[in-house]
């Protein structure tokens, strides 16, 4: 999650990145702020794919166009189960791509043997985003509560992570 918010305060771009892991907030959030940093508003060069069945040929077909007054192009692709099965001619596609064009992968599931992961690995990052622990949440708790200028006891803050769980 650093190296994610590294790339994203320098603007120094991978060319492929995953997302993946149990912890549906922070994959969401950090889905959104890779967006925003990579096109912003931009809907022209964005496109988004979601769910099984997705058409490895048209991922193909839209990464080889080239972005339209910006300097890169955004895919997306959530929940596709790529990262589950043997997807070698995507991978294949990965190492050959155009420079600018960017792919944002965001997974629940992966295996780890996979040869997409391990080309998505190497080509760019792969981001686990696994449940963070008592200290990390109190952190995060409390940093929201400064911005609304606002205290809780840390004592009081783990009373409140045993009632409401992660």
């Amino acid at each position: 999650m650093k190296i994610l918010s590294q790339h994203m305060k320098s603007g120094q771009f991978k060319s492929v990145y995953l997302i993946y892991g149990e912890e549906d907030y922070l994959r969401k959030q950090y889905k959104d702020r890779m967006r925003e940093a990579l096109i912003g508003d931009d809907t022209m060069n964005y496109n988004y794919y979601e769910g099984k069945g997705i058409s490895v040929k048209e991922l193909i077909d839209v990464g080889e166009t080239l972005p339209f007054f910006n300097e890169r192009r955004l895919i997306l692709v959530e929940n596709s189960g790529f990262f589950s099965s043997s997807q070698e001619e995507l991978a294949g596609y990965l190492k050959e791509k155009p420079e600018t064009t960017c792919f944002l992968f965001v997974e629940k599931d992966v295996d780890k043997r996979n040869k997409l992961f391990k080309t998505v690995s190497s080509l760019g990052y792969a981001a686990n985003m696994t449940a963070p622990d008592e200290r990390t949440l109190i952190r995060w708790i409390g940093g929201i509560l400064k911005k609304e200028q606002r205290f809780m006891r840390e004592d009081a803050m783990r009373h409140f992570l045993e009632r409401i769980d992660t």
